[in-house]
């Protein structure tokens, strides 16, 4: 979670920070070892806003006595400088320096929204007891610069838990069994990236989506219609009949596919992306988030993964074809036809299904 509170910058008790690492050792290496491991894996990884998301996890690791009174800009601009390998911003124009990190702040609140949840459960799964908060106090007068910190809460499973299986795995894979992180899509194309970072349903963005979906319902309802009443009054030929009728059907098709699996996803839960959205590897999946699980309801655009227990492979959740008609599974990418597992976006768990 990111925070911003515009108020002039004030020192928190020790009390209040008492988890941050104040003093002169850091208490929560091994969750930004965790943290640094995922962003590895990140498509966008040498991206700016990515590149200041590693800086800050850097400088508090690196320079615990500073958490407290949080971080400047031109820190932040000399290490991603660091990271990067050369120069980013203007290292001797601090208002140069100050307005760029701002700059990029924003688009790290964006970053952050969408990488959190698989995170979390990263951190979750390898018994991790604290979850960053990125915040930003305003300096708000003549020589109080912007600070920029992380505060670590205590990391909690959601409320919607009554599942004890979420808890009682203590590994990542079991020999029979294995363990789902969520990912963000890669590379979404215009469409999908409604919902790549999650399509709020509030307010005017709910109504926009209805009326998007009602509007082939209805033209699916005019073709059907048009078909009975052309038969029936109009068209008698027997041919023309056929043609009308391949005609109506293919358009009707068309559009049942690429409408039906977001009509019927509250009821679901989670399915696979409409073909308009889909990766060439078949494993965007579209997830209904709500809460109490989540703050708010939205439609999430994400891809689910793992370890395979029998060889090592990567194990992606997709169809499950012919074979599992209806599901979501788990398939290896080295082999899958064998090494296939069950699927459970709740409990994020998997059981090997060629018992």
């Amino acid at each position: 979670m990111i925070d911003n509170n515009i108020a002039h910058f004030s020192l928190p008790s020790s009390v209040e920070h008492l988890t941050n690492g104040v003093g002169t050792e850091f208490l929560h290496t091994r969750e930004v070892d965790f943290i640094e491991k995922n962003i590895d894996s990140w498509s966008v990884k040498d991206r700016l806003d990515c590149l200041l998301l590693r800086a800050l996890l850097q400088l508090s690791k690196s320079k615990p006595e500073l958490v407290k009174n949080g971080f400047s800009a031109w820190d932040l601009v000399e290490s991603v400088s660091a990271i990067r390998e050369r120069q980013w911003s203007s290292p001797k124009d601090k208002e140069r320096m100050s307005d760029d990190v701002r700059r990029l702040w924003n688009k790290l609140e964006t970053l952050w929204k969408s990488k959190s949840e698989g995170i979390r459960q990263t951190l979750l799964d390898s018994e991790c007891e604290h979850f960053p908060q990125f915040k930003r106090v305003e300096g708000g007068g003549t020589g109080r610069s912007t600070k920029y910190f992380i505060e670590w809460c205590k990391l909690v499973t959601p409320q919607a838990t009554n599942y004890q299986l979420i808890q009682e795995p203590k590994q990542q894979n079991t020999p029979l069994g294995l363990r789902y992180i969520c990912e963000d899509i890669k590379d979404p194309g215009l469409l999908a990236r409604i919902f790549a970072e999650g399509f709020l349903l509030r307010g005017w963005r709910r109504s926009a989506y209805i009326a998007v979906l009602l509007v082939p319902v209805l033209i699916m309802v005019v073709i059907v219609l048009s078909f009975v009443l052309n038969v029936v009054f109009y068209d008698s030929l027997t041919k023309n009949q056929m043609g009308s009728f391949l005609t109506n059907s293919l358009a009707f098709f068309t559009i049942a596919i690429t409408v039906y699996p977001m009509l019927s996803l509250k009821t679901k839960g989670i399915l696979l992306a409409p073909w308009w959205m889909q990766s060439d590897d078949g494993a965007r999946l579209l997830e209904f988030r709500k809460p109490p699980r989540f703050p708010e309801i939205t439609i999430k655009a994400v891809s689910y993964s793992a370890t395979c227990p029998i060889c090592g492979a990567k194990v992606i959740a997709k169809s499950g074809g012919l074979e599992f008609f209806g599901r979501l599974i788990g398939r290896c990418d080295d082999a899958p036809i064998e090494h296939i597992f069950s699927f459970d976006h709740i409990t994020r768990q998997g059981t090997w299904l060629r018992k």
